[in-house]
């Protein structure tokens, strides 16, 4: 089964109120409809920058989780 396009994309506006693990999620689906080749040019960019704005919020999701990691780790000391 070719990977579909979901109904709702996250938006920049909405991706605040994703988990990492559902940005993650989403992400996934991306790169999969983007490597079945199925989608147009635009279609691919457009997927592009919504990739793009998840990798953003994957990784300043996990940076705040890195910096929590080192207030717990220095409380510990």
């Amino acid at each position: 089964m070719s990977p579909t396009k979901p109904t709702k994309e996250p938006t920049v506006d909405d991706l605040a109120s994703l988990t990492f693990e559902q940005a993650m999620e989403q992400l996934q689906q991306l790169v999969d409809r983007m490597e079945s080749g199925a989608s147009g040019l635009k279609d691919s960019l457009d997927d592009y920058r919504r990739g793009a704005a998840l990798v953003k919020h994957c990784r300043a999701l996990l940076k705040e989780a890195d910096e929590e990691i080192g207030r717990l780790a220095a409380g510990d000391r």
